[in-house]
């Protein structure tokens, strides 16, 4: 799959599945009706494991995943063609590959019973947004010192990833500073942001390679992105 293609679907399987878990569940009266980015009366993945729109989502997420990982080979391959060090891509491959594969565990054991169960999950959800979010972060500072900073793509990057580290901020304070319901709101707030957020960097990635001419032809050479 050439790389715009493969992005483009890790950017709408994830906001598709999670939104449409959301609206399956709200309709089967599985939980209440709300605009959680505002309101922050689920979670993510309360919204998923309330109705049979559990099935749909780990289908499509463990795809994902295999997508996610396979974006994380196309993106290091990019750098190569800017001349990027080989520690760099690799570090780039496994951080990100590994937060693909804790998606896989998170989608897997979503809606299982049990606290092994939850301590997995937990942990899944948790890398799979963290080292997924700093493969982002080390992809973008390959990129700034690669490509002229003017390429409008890279800045919606910037912008963006400034924007994730300080909802990740908001998070801890929220954690150290409250508790009970009001904990639980800001922290479901903070996630449907987040998740937002970090998935429409693939977005911005997937608009950067098709103005690059990015693809997996026999090419040593991409033009400068505009």
């Amino acid at each position: 799959m050439q790389p715009v293609h493969n992005t483009w679907l890790v950017f709408l399987l994830p906001l598709l599945v999670v939104h449409g878990a959301w609206l399956w569940s709200s309709v089967a009266g599985a939980i209440d009706w709300c605009l959680p980015y505002w309101s922050g009366c689920t979670s993510i993945s309360k919204a998923a494991r309330s109705s049979d729109a559990l099935f749909l989502f780990r289908a499509v997420m463990t795809f994902n995943a295999a997508l996610l990982a396979n974006y994380w080979l196309h993106a290091s391959r990019f750098l190569t063609l800017y001349a990027a060090p080989k520690s760099a891509t690799c570090t780039l491959n496994i951080i990100g590959i590994t937060g693909a594969i804790f998606l896989v565990l998170y989608a897997n054991f979503l809606g299982s019973d049990g606290s092994f169960y939850q301590l997995l999950r937990r942990y899944g959800v948790t890398i799979y947004f963290s080292f997924t979010v700093l493969a982002q972060m080390l992809f973008l500072r390959q990129l700034i010192l690669r490509i002229p900073i003017n390429s409008r793509w890279i800045k919606y990057k910037t912008r963006l990833s400034i924007g994730l580290l300080f909802l990740g901020l908001a998070s801890v304070f929220c954690n150290a500073l409250l508790s009970g319901t009001a904990k639980d709101t800001w922290e479901n707030i903070i996630e449907w942001h987040f998740a937002l957020g970090m998935n429409f960097y693939f977005l911005f990635s997937a608009l950067l390679w098709q103005n690059a001419g990015y693809s997996l032809q026999a090419r040593t050479t991409v033009t400068a992105p505009k």
